[in-house]
């Protein structure tokens, strides 16, 4: 390495407004004062680290005091813009309030601030993270804070403005540094390697701009690694390596394990997970990660930026357990350090998402046909349970599609049964409909079946699970079982009930009659009274 080396965060950090990268709000606002020479004398830059609250501060200080005249664009070549940009301008006094809290200091500065600047226009004042200073160093700064020299400028930085006197925040000007996007931290890394002329993935820098979570400069110095890390080139393997990531395909792997509910194959793989090394809390991290791609997918179906994968998994899941997976994964993650070790405070959120499955309990209890013709009497007897006639040998193939099963392979069910919405919804209940699917049907009203066509009507708010995908899997399932050649399913408000709602609303008569069950017990009542307390409702659940 170099001996002139400098650090990456300090080699490309912005000399002018222009070239920052975000904040363009706050930009804009200075430009404008600067052009039309309107200062204020006090301005406080608040934000995370690393969004560049001192480095705007610095090219501040350049525009009001570089030689060619006050202006939102200094030169950067006259002998004032080379010791701001060098950090040796007598009149620019940086200060850190870490360091200086005392009221001592304080005063010795004010007292200097007096004075008329040795060569520049202005004496500036550059001090970051301010909010350290004590109460009387607040206290001292306050009367030169609210009417200042016309010579002297405060340029006031800090990461927790809560903790600024108002009495000091009403003096200045306030601006709100927000973090970087993604695409922003992205963007500039690329640009810096490209400048670099250094070998990249764009995949590892997008991972890079992940961990950087906003912080221009936190994602700098991960660069700044992994270029020594992989000997001048940064690759998706060695990030990998180097911060302990999961490969993408195994968390997909995992995630599909859990929605197929395969708790002996998702313990192997947590266990064969631990046996190469891999970090198992990051394992947890980009799981829920991933849980809320899946989620988008599943919200936005016309989002072009999420994976043929998440697409796929978004077509096996429900939304419901799609959100208690989220809240489950959240809370794995807060538990992990009181686990035992970090492989079983995985294995028990995982597992604890494979039994609050919605359909883990009911798939004993739901009467499914079964499509095997070694037990044709089993679904015979499924048939007949739902007045569902096996269909005679007439036989109609609606498409030679490999989606669409072989008649010859399957048992079908007479489809002139199907004529009414109670038929429709026996169907819903017997027919192994799963995830988005089975959300999706259990929210149609039936319309008509005519000519082979079954026509359904979907409540409008779930409009968004109506996918190409999603239909291809009713369909399915429904040519498996039906000589039905098409299937069309209309968007509406819907005014009758569908049988999502009709479990919702029998859900909620149990309810309520389990809590007034509750309330009217002898026992419960002379326990209120005894003790002079009321049962909380909203813990009664039927059993």
């Amino acid at each position: 390495m170099s001996e002139n080396y400098q650090v990456l965060a300090r080699k490309y950090r912005p000399h002018l407004f222009e070239e920052m990268v975000g904040q363009s709000h706050t930009i804009k606002t200075l430009v404008n004062a600067l052009n039309s020479n309107n200062l204020h004398h006090g301005f406080i830059f608040t934000g995370t680290r690393g969004v560049g609250k001192t480095t705007i501060a610095r090219i501040f200080a350049k525009s009001v005091n570089c030689e060619k005249g006050v202006s939102a664009k200094p030169c950067g070549k006259c002998e004032t813009c080379i010791e701001i940009d060098k950090g040796q301008s007598v009149d620019l006094i940086e200060l850190d309030a870490a360091s200086h809290t005392g009221v001592d200091h304080m005063r010795e500065i004010l007292e200097n601030a007096q004075y008329m600047p040795t060569k520049d226009r202005f004496k500036v004042y550059l001090i970051d993270e301010v909010h350290m200073l004590s109460k009387s160093s607040f206290n001292a700064l306050l009367k030169t804070l609210e009417e200042p020299p016309s010579h002297i400028k405060f340029l006031l930085a800090t990461t927790d403005p809560q903790k600024l006197p108002i009495t000091v925040l009403s003096r200045c000007l306030q601006f709100n540094l927000n973090k970087l996007t993604h695409d922003e931290i992205l963007a500039q890394l690329k640009f810096i390697m490209n400048s670099e002329k250094l070998k990249f993935e764009e995949s590892a820098l997008s991972k890079i701009a992940a961990f950087g979570n906003g912080s221009m400069r936190d994602a700098l110095s991960l660069l700044d690694q992994s270029i020594s890390f992989g000997n001048g080139s940064v690759t998706d393997k060695d990030i990998k390596a180097m911060l302990g990531l999961v490969h993408h395909d195994d968390i997909v792997k995992l995630t599909s394990l859990i929605i197929e509910r395969k708790a002996d194959e998702v313990i192997s793989f947590v266990n064969e997970l631990a046996h190469r090394g891999e970090n198992l809390s990051n394992t947890l991290k980009d799981l829920t990660s991933l849980i809320h791609q899946i989620s988008i997918a599943q919200m936005l179906p016309q989002n072009k930026q999420s994976s043929v994968k998440v697409t796929a998994l978004a077509e096996k899941i429900c939304l419901q357990d799609l959100q208690l997976f989220y809240q489950i994964a959240i809370n794995g993650l807060k538990d992990l350090g009181f686990a035992p070790s970090e492989q079983i405070g995985l294995e028990m959120t995982l597992l604890r998402m494979i039994a609050f499955h919605s359909e883990f309990n009911l798939e004993k209890k739901t009467l499914k046909i079964d499509v095997n013709p070694k037990d044709n009497k089993k679904t015979i007897s499924a048939a007949k349970s739902i007045n569902l006639e096996p269909a005679k040998k007439e036989k109609r193939h609606p498409k030679k599609d490999n989606a669409v099963c072989n008649s010859d392979n399957k048992h079908k069910l007479n489809v002139n049964s199907l004529s009414g919405q109670i038929d429709w919804e026996r169907v819903i209940q017997v027919l192994p409909f799963n995830g988005a699917s089975k959300t999706l049907v259990k929210n149609t009203l039936f319309v008509s079946r005519k000519d082979g066509e079954l026509t359904l009507t979907l409540d409008k708010q779930y409009s968004n699970l109506l996918t190409s995908r999603t239909q291809k899997s009713i369909e399915k399932i429904l040519f498996e079982h039906f000589d039905i050649m098409t299937l069309l399913i209309e968007i509406d408000q819907i005014e009758d009930q569908t049988l999502s709602q009709k479990e919702t609303i029998k859900m909620r008569q149990i309810k309520d009659e389990t809590e007034q069950q509750f309330l009217n017990d002898e026992g419960v009542k002379v326990l209120q009274e005894a003790f002079n307390v009321k049962a909380d409702v909203k813990s009664i659940k039927p059993l």
